[in-house]
């Protein structure tokens, strides 16, 4: 599972969630209650990576935490027409550096 979201509009006990099939490497989104999300999460074995809970992050089943924000520049050549002058374009967004308990971290776009 990676991502938990709430329902819109709103509906008591579902959520909506999205997940990859390991099996078939799909990408799905649909609406769940939130009992079965729970069996789901709670299955013995099951590596959950990074969870997506609302506005959260969470890895260990821990939530992420703000550690920095960073700008980052995202650069690119284009060439416009064949035969023509290759041009480097680049953007710069600012990013959040969420970190874990255990020492992982991950940047997202702020």
């Amino acid at each position: 599972m990676d991502s938990i979201q709430s329902h819109n509009p709103p509906t008591p006990n579902t959520v909506d969630v999205a997940y990859e099939c390991h099996a078939c490497n799909y990408s799905y989104d649909h609406t769940a209650t939130v009992q079965r999300v729970a069996v789901v999460l709670n299955r013995p074995g099951v590596s959950q990576g990074i969870l997506q809970f609302g506005g959260q992050y969470l890895h260990c089943g821990e939530p992420m935490r703000t550690s920095s924000c960073e700008l980052r520049r995202i650069q690119a050549p284009l060439v416009l027409k064949p035969g023509g002058q290759l041009r480097m374009y680049e953007v710069i967004i600012n990013t959040r550096v969420l970190r874990c308990a255990c020492g992982f971290r991950m940047e997202i776009p702020d």
